[in-house]
């Protein structure tokens, strides 16, 4: 064999053992990635710690309202409250919330609405009926009557349905007789959570129209299209497809007057009119403002702490808006921000639509006159 193609035979051969080299590092690589995937989303996802403290809730943060907000399968850690036997002051305040209830029915002479019971759920195993009012710590409670309902927590964690469409899997829409049989058994805790009525309306709208959300967009375009010219005319040149606090609140205040509240959607309806405590009459009024206290004695009541309870380092998928700020100090900040859009005319336009629940349910309205423009 002559010395070239002694040469070329080599350097074939070398070659072909690259090409065979680097063929089984590709598929190394390939399958230790299939490996690594599987691993992390079935048996290192479902490790987890056991509690210290079976006295321990799990509770997600209310869906209080910041800057910093997101929606969709995101992580966010829950927080953890210890449950006791509530002390007088507390059993105080959540008696005086109901006599204010009461109260306002009589005076406003409300005791004769119908109830509205689609948003209602009712546990006939654990005695415990909620109406859903969304942005009020609707996810917090949503996980729980999950949690009641039989889903394990490392099943909430992984999956993609809405925490609502699993609830509802479990506790159907009561008919209004269904619901009115289940609050007259005396042992049943019957529970609405509420929040400052323009702290949940600004939650509201940011969550629905300051983001990419499809079916509020068949809402959003004729809000713009009859308020556009109005805004760009007070605030400048306004270029966004959604509509603006200000234009929102002007559909607001013009529904209500052409329809009153038949045409409002559940994510702004007042409190009164959605849940019905005039006619439900409810055994716990909590306040997402008080929501660790509140939710810790409806638990304690009912003995559900067993149930309720889990691993300290559980983190678990929730649909919802996570509160970044406790002390509420971007939530002052927020709403100023938005209710300065607003003139004095359509403040009093909002409260004439939810001034029922800033009286029913104990918060000061008068707060918000100082953000409001003068006209002229």
């Amino acid at each position: 064999m002559s010395f070239r193609r002694y040469f070329c035979f080599r350097i074939k051969r070398i070659l072909a053992q690259y090409f065979l080299c680097g063929a089984k590092t590709v598929a190394f690589l390939f399958w230790a990635s299939i490996y690594l995937f599987v691993m992390k989303h079935t048996i290192f996802k479902g490790q987890v710690t056991t509690p210290a403290d079976d006295s321990q809730i799990y509770l997600a943060y209310p869906d209080n309202y910041s800057q910093f907000q997101f929606q969709g399968n995101k992580e966010i850690e829950i927080h953890v409250i210890s449950v006791s036997e509530p002390d007088n002051a507390t059993l105080e305040e959540l008696q005086e919330r109901l006599r204010r209830v009461h109260h306002t029915c009589r005076e406003k002479r409300l005791s004769g609405e119908t109830i509205n019971s689609k948003e209602f759920f009712i546990d006939y195993q654990h005695n415990l009926v909620w109406c859903n009012i969304f942005k009020a710590a609707s996810s917090s409670w949503l996980y729980y009557f999950n949690i009641l309902g039989g889903y394990s927590r490392d099943f909430l964690a992984r999956t993609r349905l809405d925490p609502i469409t699993l609830a509802r899997k479990k506790f159907a829409r009561p008919s209004e007789e269904e619901l009115r049989e289940a609050i007259s058994n005396p042992d049943v805790v019957s529970l609405i959570v509420v929040r400052d009525p323009f702290v949940r309306l600004l939650s509201a709208y940011r969550d629905k129209f300051e983001r990419r959300n499809q079916y509020y967009l068949k809402i959003a375009k004729p809000i713009v299209a009859k308020y556009r010219k109005r805004t760009i005319k007070l605030f400048g040149n306004v270029t966004s497809p959604r509509p603006t606090f200000y234009e929102f609140v002007a559909y607001l205040i013009d529904t209500y007057k052409e329809s009153k509240l038949s045409e409002f959607n559940e994510h702004w309806a007042p409190y009164y009119q959605f849940c019905s405590p005039c006619a439900v009459n409810f055994s716990v009024i909590a306040k997402t403002e008080t929501l660790d206290r509140d939710s810790s004695y409806v638990i304690s009541e009912l003995g559900l702490n067993s149930l309720l309870s889990g691993p300290r380092s559980k983190r678990t998928k929730l649909r919802t808006v996570m509160n970044k700020a406790r002390d509420g100090k971007q939530t002052q900040q927020l709403v100023r921000r938005y209710y300065s859009q607003l003139d004095r005319s359509m403040m009093r336009g909002l409260l004439e639509i939810y001034g029922t629940d800033f009286e029913m349910f104990g918060y000061d309205s008068k707060v918000y006159t100082q953000y409001g423009r003068k006209l002229g």
